[in-house]
């Protein structure tokens, strides 16, 4: 599964779809690569928010 695609669903508020996805990328190798292609593509803050939404996101789908 590509980041990107990972991305667009978190974007497109299909978290439900996103938890999916990341758990058929690999959720050990997700964290640190969406990490740094945050960073390549956006700025720090918008960097940290997307991931902090994504990783919040995860986390209330996958444990609740």
């Amino acid at each position: 599964m590509k980041i990107e695609t990972i991305h667009e669903s978190l974007v497109n508020g299909q978290r439900k779809q996103m938890v999916k996805q990341i758990e058929e990328h690999g959720v050990y190798d997700f964290w640190g690569q969406y990490k740094v292609w945050l960073q390549d593509l956006y700025d720090y803050k918008e960097a940290f928010e997307y991931f902090t939404d994504a990783t919040i996101s995860y986390f209330r789908i996958k444990y609740r």
